[in-house]
């Protein structure tokens, strides 16, 4: 125990003197004490580049064809495509102009018994100058005579105008019955063509047959628009018919108007 008092005692007086003298013993290392290193500035962090957006391609939804297109069908279409409202317009047009023609015919009918009773006045009347040029010639009464023979003939000529206005309400009354029959038959055309319209625009919302339903749907819409479509062709065939006989009549009713017109110039040259 006293010899290591003694050693520490002697190890601390050898420190103390080495610090003095500047010597330390031979295994005491003195580390060297480190700097903190400097700091280094901070480099600005470059901002990233803009990377170009790429939109995402849109890829085309197939549109659902429709089940009937009236344009792949152009060939095979007899009854052409119309819009409901311009066959709805000359419906109404028909509608109309028959009204109109059938209250053409009673006029007509009218005119033409105002004709007939205005003939028999006239007859009458050439009857009672034959009577009283007879009596003038009895009676050698030759001015008289005279006087009478030239009105009976005026009388002439006026009866054959009415005769001739008579023929044209007849005419004008078979025109007005042509007319109406024409329109008649347009506005039958006409209904069925509406309706066949409507039966192609339902069968053209039908975007397919895929389902049951719609397969039913569309055959009985396609059974429909066939009868229809032979009903129409029919109807317009009678319409073209009632066009020709309309066209037949108004060229007669021309031809009468003219022979009118020859016997009232006729009469306005005193019955020469």
């Amino acid at each position: 125990m006293r010899k290591m008092l003694l050693i520490l005692v002697l190890l601390g007086a050898a420190a103390t003197a080495g610090a003095q003298t500047g010597w330390a013993p031979a295994d005491t290392v003195v580390s060297p004490v480190e700097l903190p290193a400097r700091p280094v500035p901070a480099q600005p962090v470059p901002a990233p580049e803009p990377q170009p957006v790429t939109t995402p391609k849109l890829v085309p939804v197939p549109e659902v064809a429709p089940v009937f297109n009236a344009l792949d069908d152009s060939l095979t279409v007899l009854v052409d495509y119309r819009a409901e409202a311009e066959i709805q317009r000359e419906l109404q047009n028909a509608v109309a102009e028959k009204a109109l023609a059938e209250r053409n015919v009673e006029r007509g009918r009218l005119l033409e018994r105002l004709a007939a009773s205005r003939i028999d006045i006239k007859a009458s009347e050439i009857k009672a100058l034959e009577a009283q040029i007879s009596f003038a010639k009895t009676e050698k009464n030759a001015m008289r005579q005279a006087e009478l023979e030239g009105r009976r003939k005026y009388a002439e000529s006026e009866k054959q105008l009415l005769e001739r206005r008579r023929d044209l309400r007849k005419r004008e009354i078979e025109t007005a019955r042509a007319v109406r029959d024409y329109h008649e038959a347009t506005e039958k055309t006409c209904r069925l063509e509406l309706d066949l319209a409507i039966y192609r625009r339902e069968r053209a919302a039908i975007p397919g047959t895929a389902d049951p339903g719609a397969a039913a749907e569309f055959s009985r819409l396609q059974a429909e628009i066939t009868k229809l479509e032979g009903r129409v062709l029919q109807a317009q065939v009678e319409q073209a018919g009632k066009r020709k006989s309309l066209a037949e009549q108004e060229v007669r009713l021309g031809k009468v108007r003219r022979a009118v017109f020859d016997s009232q110039l006729k009469v306005q040259a005193g019955g020469r």
